[in-house]
């Protein structure tokens, strides 16, 4: 990202923290936001499926199989891989921001 990319990210998030938004309201709007934008959609798609496929390609060829026969146990299957490609000291922290959470 460039200089200025970052500038405007980091003034955007101050921004965004000094909002009376709660944590599912801003939830909520970044994902219809990133729904919005094709191109969003279409990066952050790309991103994650690198970054599982260098993770562990063989878990990762299960889950876009079960993803793309609309399997009942695909989004329990991604979180969990997507879980297991953070930060071991992130565990902690895990369950308080689950988008999952935020969602129901």
């Amino acid at each position: 990202m460039s200089e200025a990319g970052m500038e405007r990210a980091d003034a955007a998030h101050r921004s965004f923290r000094r909002s009376t938004l709660t944590k599912e309201q801003a939830f909520r709007l970044w994902r219809c936001a990133i729904k919005d934008d094709d191109r969003l959609v279409d990066e952050m798609i790309l991103q994650i499926y690198e970054n599982i496929i260098a993770f562990d390609c063989e878990r990762a060829e299960c889950v876009v199989e079960l993803v793309v026969g609309r399997d009942v146990t695909a989004a329990c299957a991604l979180r969990s891989l997507l879980q297991d490609l953070r930060p071991v000291g992130d565990a902690r922290s895990r369950a308080a921001r689950s988008p999952a959470r935020l969602n129901s």
